[in-house]
């Protein structure tokens, strides 16, 4: 029976065995271990030939399952180095989605070998998949469906489920379709259980079905499967007929992969992978970035030199304005983040955008208010200047206020334009409350010195 890596014992005793010449050692103990278990291991081996070592005496089962555990790095080392009837046992028995991912990163030209190796039933599955785009339903479902007629009785149905056991390795629902294939509802694997073998599928089906299109973007699937706390759902073509399902392990994967997505982005590294690349790659994926922030930088040190003779006269200026532009900077990226967020899980639609825009003005309205007014009163008693203070105050309510707005708008009008919009939100926001808050500061400045 497998078990869990509770501790990094095994691990270390799978490191030491790679060291000896005992295959048949190191198979016992990997057999052990659960596919995630194995997978968790291969990602940690930095050396090829240690990962190979290691698959090689997996049976084709556990190979299967492990290959779909690991990181796409080491699938993608593995899969280059594997021979083509080793790759072919595990594609064989893979659900289709998860043969589609394997066999979707492979050059056209070993795709076609290895489906031509495949079965009938496998090939057709896969080149089906591989016609859809990888981002939406029909990109991330599976179609290996307990599909049954809506005349079929419960005991029909079971009798189905047991001689197709290998092609359903995780059955949440049984769907039920019309003759022309069309999705006519479906019976929870619950409801099977507890009605009699001589119950018609039809009494029992529930005809409410939260179904899906195959060019549904796989972020809606997933906001679908969690608003209504589902474990699958079924995919339909143009046409209502039922060509695949969407399992619940293949949303988790979504939503991580949709939230790593955005968070690179916020961060302008795109999707820039944890493990290494090379220095040339490194650099073309984050010089666009930097690139951008030079010209917004220059923007900001362009709009300084508009009050230079300002500054020279009132020096303590050049370190006050600082505080005005980071404190709107913080502001819009704190409001923008809110905003990102609620639009990926789908809390937010941007024909709110006056509600949402309205309460942000409000708080921003409020704390500029209330951090105003203590910084004026720190520089007051610290520069004894009443003038300079009101301004700094006066700056700090308006540049709060105008990184709500902004906060606010560019993400939500990245939204309508059809734009991630964590892509390059934060370098907008915070680009336009800096020259903003230096301009404002500096410019109410000028009109009192």
């Amino acid at each position: 029976m497998s078990k869990r890596l509770d501790s990094e014992t095994t691990e270390q005793e799978v490191v030491a065995l790679l060291g000896q010449d005992d295959d048949n050692r190191l198979r016992a103990v990997l057999r052990d271990l659960h596919p995630a278990d194995v997978a968790d291991i291969l990602d940690s081996l930095e050396d090829i030939e240690a990962k190979l070592r290691i698959f090689a005496v997996l049976d084709p089962d556990t190979a299967s399952e492990t290959i779909r555990n690991v990181h796409e790095q080491t699938q993608g080392l593995l899969v280059e180095r594997l021979s083509d009837a080793r790759i072919s046992a595990v594609i064989e028995r893979l659900d289709s989605d998860d043969a589609t991912d394997l066999l979707s990163e492979l050059p056209e030209d070993r795709r076609k070998l290895l489906l031509d190796r495949a079965s009938p039933e496998t090939s057709r599955d896969v080149q089906e998949l591989l016609t859809y785009a990888e981002d939406t339903a029909g990109g991330i479902m599976k179609t290996e469906v307990a599909a049954v007629r809506e005349v079929a009785t419960v005991g029909e149905v079971t009798d189905y489920i047991r001689r197709h056991s290998d092609d359903f390795h995780d059955v949440h629902n049984v769907f039920v379709t019309d003759p022309d294939n069309r999705l006519l509802g479906l019976v929870p694997l619950r409801k099977l259980l507890l009605a009699a073998d001589d119950t018609g599928v039809g009494v029992i089906m529930e005809t409410e079905t939260v179904a899906v299109g195959v060019d549904m973007d796989q972020e809606e699937v997933a906001h679908l499967a969690e608003k209504y706390d589902l474990l699958s759902l079924p995919v339909v073509d143009d046409q209502k007929r039922l060509v695949g399902r969407i399992t619940i392990d293949d949303i988790v994967d979504v939503i991580e992969e949709e939230a790593t997505e955005d968070m690179l982005a916020l961060a302008g590294v795109g999707h820039e992978p944890l493990a290494p690349l090379g220095a040339l790659e490194t650099m073309r994926s984050r010089f666009p970035w930097l690139g951008l922030n030079l010209l917004t930088a220059t923007a900001g040190a362009a709009t300084i030199a508009l009050f230079e003779e300002t500054i020279r006269e009132v020096a303590i200026a050049a370190g006050l304005m600082t505080i005005v532009a980071s404190q709107g900077g913080n502001a819009g990226v704190q409001t923008m983040t809110l905003i990102v967020r609620g639009l990926a899980l789908g809390e937010l639609r941007p024909a709110q955008a006056w509600r949402i825009l309205g309460g942000e003005c409000l708080a921003a309205l409020g704390n500029g208010v209330l951090l105003g007014a203590l910084s004026g009163l720190i520089v007051y008693l610290w520069r004894g200047n009443l003038a300079l203070s009101l301004v700094l105050s006066s700056a700090m309510v308006i540049n709060l206020v105008i990184a709500a707005v902004v906060g606010s708008l560019v993400p939500l009008g990245f939204k309508v334009l059809r734009i991630d919009p964590a892509i390059s939100s934060s370098v907008l926001v915070i680009t336009t409350t800096d020259i903003l808050g230096f301009f404002v500061f500096l410019g109410l400045l000028t009109m009192v010195v």
